[in-house]
């Protein structure tokens, strides 16, 4: 299974103006949600097909934050129960210890294997542990399950994956200069996710990207990622080549909304989208919220 999650993406309003997955055209993702990914699009299911909306409020007022929302993935607990309200970016004492009691990645790891697929650069490492290290959600669970980060050797040698999809940022930092560091592309992307996905029963990937765009109101890097995801969908589903076709499960997700609404800076309450490809999407015919998803994970998993 494979579960690119990303970050801060939510189904709005049908406006061009504001909303990029709107005006971004994405024929492989409208094509297999059946409409244009916003609010209006309606439940689909097909052979090895599921699309949803999810609630990500949890039941509480406010905004969704980052760190309840991914808590909830993760374990399939309400993380806004534990905290009492949304709670984020990063995960606090409380919530480190619900990730570090139990997630998808220790049940995988039992179950044959987990991976973050992401690569972190030599910054990220050489201030792991020290008092500005912020771990997000993910990170937090999968170092709880002993699943090692992935560093700039994995991404040359196709077993780690650019947050960007493509490795645009990592060829331009100075650590991947020096060591020759290219652009994967999406190809290079789809074929180290399918290998990873061989070789392990779960494979996370962060899309944090997606939520600071949103943030900085940025629909030029909105449009260009939506792009390359559309173009990752595509290679994913490539007869003989692809991910789902040699037995995957790829699940898209998200915690919160964001990036659907430009008009503003902050999340939103707007449902989020969850699109199942593979011989598991049966298992999420039932997810109407975030707390479903890691339950039908485990179902996938046998678990």
């Amino acid at each position: 299974m494979i579960l690119l999650f990303l970050d801060g993406v939510g189904l709005g309003a049908p406006d061009p103006a504001v909303n990029p997955l709107v005006a971004t055209p994405l024929p492989i993702l409208s094509g297999l949600i059946g409409a244009v990914p916003d609010n209006r699009a309606r439940p689909r299911t097909a052979s090895g097909l599921v699309f949803r909306q999810l609630d990500a409020t949890l039941g509480h007022d406010g905004l969704p934050q980052s760190a309840t929302g991914q808590t909830t993935i993760l374990t399939g607990l309400n993380a806004a129960d534990i905290m009492d309200g949304h709670y984020g970016p990063w995960p606090g004492p409380t919530l480190v210890s619900t990730l570090e009691s139990g997630t998808l990645f220790h049940d995988a790891a039992a179950a044959g294997g987990a991976a973050l697929a992401n690569v972190y650069p030599p910054r990220y490492f050489a201030t792991e542990g020290r008092r500005r290290w912020r771990p997000n959600a993910p990170v937090v669970a999968a170092r709880a399950a002993g699943v090692r980060l992935r560093g700039l050797e994995e991404y040359r040698a196709g077993l780690a994956v650019a947050p960007d999809l493509v490795g645009t940022g990592l060829a331009r930092l100075e650590e991947g200069v020096a060591v020759g560091i290219e652009e994967a592309g999406v190809t290079g992307t789809a074929a180290a996710l399918a290998s990873l996905a061989s070789r392990h029963a779960f494979t996370f990937v962060d899309v944090w990207l997606t939520d600071g765009y949103g943030h900085a109101r940025d629909a030029e890097g909105a449009a260009r990622f939506l792009v390359n995801l559309d173009a990752l969908l595509a290679l994913l589903l490539t007869e003989g080549t692809g991910a789902v076709s040699s037995g995957a499960t790829v699940v898209i997700t998200s915690d919160h909304g964001n990036l659907e609404d430009l008009s503003v800076k902050g999340h939103t309450r707007n449902p989020v989208p969850l699109l199942v490809l593979g011989q598991g999407a049966h298992e999420f015919e039932t997810a109407t919220s975030l707390l479903d998803v890691a339950p039908a994970v485990r179902r996938v998993l046998g678990l």
